[in-house]
């Protein structure tokens, strides 16, 4: 029995019915959704999904990685009204793609907020007549709760923007970016710098504790989410000391099903909802989106399996590698040898992009090259460093162990002033026996992609390419067997030693050559 205050009515039943629904709610993702939009259809993933993202364990950090048309921006959106309504003295900021579609991801949470069933439970927050409204425009609104006027809040409730939109000055609780990479500004260094640009300016507008929510589908192996599975946050002990480093972002990820040829289970299996409509994937569902895409399947498998990847397009294929025994690799007078036939060894090497950017690669490769073209990994070499000696210290080392007399530098502004000093500090100075290849690509030769497999491709497709087993050969088959690899320093170190190298005479050739020969009888000139 609900008592009533003195001096207040006794609440009736549907009051009180109300007040109960409305504490459910609150409480629960699932139950807020099912009360606002109870005509939505959730699968069994959008469910798990909302209860880890309101779980008391959820980091203020999370990243979600989700196929195209499984309903991310939906759920965004959803979650953004949920914690308003619980919190009416937030601040959101919502940050799309394009200030477009930041706006109709607005439009959609107004239509929430002004809804009956919504004003029916919390008619406080959006005062009924537009005119009187706080703030209400296409790009941010202010709700009316009083709690926002009593705690003098100056920043709208929701604030919308685009990867370019200024966000200076503005101060959010939750920064929410949904869907911010797709393919314009994902395929070009430029415009994925662009993107993680706009992500790095989110720590000046968020105050303390705040929460960052991150939607998305995977477009390339280096745009935002991969950058952003890769932060790292360090704990501290009592003193101040640092004790470990743990991943800055809690996240989840799926595929659109799990055996990636369709015929696997789906992560959100195609049903009817009460209302006669169908929802969902299946194999006939993701067969025509795959046929849709069957001029760039590295798109579908970047957009229905967070893949960016897809090894079934690309030029090389795994069954192309051969493994060498290293143990009939040999040196005899100063001469290596695979089993009989003489190598000639050289070595290439692709510096970081850019000097003093220590989140790039470089990469060595030596390789030897026998009479018959057959060409052989011999030793790779990839490292970090934004110190020019280091780079040294590592050629050097790489030439003491093998005895090539010539590398092959590709050399940009830059790099020109690295190799002039590698030849003036090392090589000159301590009389070593060894010349710099400096290659500058010229533009018939293609972009970079084009030049390295106009000399891969056709060496492996001849099976003429021998590899070890293991070691940093594991990452080179990584970058030959992706259409987009993270990196692709040590195939283009490869592909450089390989263009350059020269074939030592084939022996067994000559010799046979030499016993076929016709005898000629030395009186009559004729064959003998």
């Amino acid at each position: 029995m609900h008592l009533a205050k003195p001096g207040r009515k006794p609440r009736t039943d549907i009051e009180q019915a109300r007040d109960e629904r409305r504490r459910l709610a609150l409480s629960s993702p699932i139950e807020f959704i099912s009360l606002v939009q109870p005509k939505r259809w959730l699968g069994s993933i959008h469910r798990e999904i909302l209860q880890w993202w309101d779980s008391t364990e959820a980091k203020n950090h999370l990243l979600l990685l989700l196929p195209r048309d499984h309903m991310k921006s939906a759920l965004a959106a959803l979650l953004v009204v949920l914690e308003l309504t619980r919190d009416p003295t937030l601040k959101v900021l919502y940050i799309s793609s394009t200030s477009n579609l930041a706006t109709k991801q607005l439009k959609f949470m107004k239509d929430i907020l002004t809804s009956d069933v919504y004003r029916m439970y919390w008619p406080e927050m959006v005062n009924k007549e537009e005119a009187k409204r706080e703030k209400w425009t296409e790009r941010e609104i202010s709700l009316d709760h009083p709690l926002r006027r009593e705690a003098y809040i100056r920043d709208p409730s929701i604030f919308t923007a685009g990867l370019t939109t200024n966000i200076v000055g503005m101060h959010a609780d939750i920064c929410v970016m949904d869907d911010v990479v797709v393919f314009n500004n994902a395929n070009t260094e430029q415009g994925r710098d662009k993107t993680l640009q706009q992500y790095n300016h989110l720590s000046s507008v968020e105050s303390t504790g705040a929460r960052e929510w991150i939607f998305g589908t995977r477009y390339h192996p280096n745009d935002l989410y991969s950058t952003l599975l890769h932060m790292e946050i360090s704990d501290y002990d009592a003193l101040g000391n640092p004790i470990n480093t743990r991943p800055l972002f809690d996240y989840r990820e799926w595929p659109v099903e799990n055996v990636g040829d369709g015929t696997g289970e789906y992560i959100w299996p195609r049903s009817k909802s009460p209302d006669g409509k169908y929802y969902g994937f299946d194999s006939q569902v993701l067969a025509v989106k795959r046929a849709q895409y069957s001029t760039n399947m590295v798109q579908f498998r970047a957009q229905y399996y967070n893949d960016p990847n897809d090894v079934d397009s690309t030029p090389i294929k795994r069954d192309y590698f051969q493994y060498y025994n290293q143990d009939h690799i040999s040196r005899r007078d100063y001469q290596w040898y695979y089993q009989r036939e003489p190598l000639n060894v050289v070595a290439a090497v692709d510096f970081a992009f850019s000097i003093g950017r220590k989140a790039d690669y470089t990469a060595i490769v030596v390789i030897g090259v026998d009479g018959k073209r057959n060409y052989y990994v011999l030793d790779i070499d990839r490292f970090r460093s934004d110190t020019p000696s280091e780079y040294f210290k590592r050629i050097i080392k790489l030439y003491e162990k093998w005895g090539f007399r010539k590398i092959r530098a590709e050399v940009n502004v830059a790099q020109v002033a690295l190799v002039r000093d590698f030849q003036e500090n090392y090589i000159r100075k301590y009389g070593l026996s060894l010349s710099v290849d400096e290659f500058r690509p010229v533009r018939w030769q293609g972009v970079k992609e084009e030049r390295i497999l106009a000399v891969l491709e056709p060496k492996y497709q001849n099976r003429q390419v021998w590899h070890y087993s293991g070691g940093n050969c594991q990452i080179l088959e990584e970058e030959l067997v992706y259409t987009n690899p993270a990196h692709d320093d040590v195939k283009d170190a490869l592909a450089a030693a390989i263009d350059f190298s020269v074939a030592p005479l084939n022996t067994y050739r000559i010799m046979k050559e030499n016993t076929n020969a016709y005898q000629y009888n030395s009186r009559w000139g004729g064959v003998a």
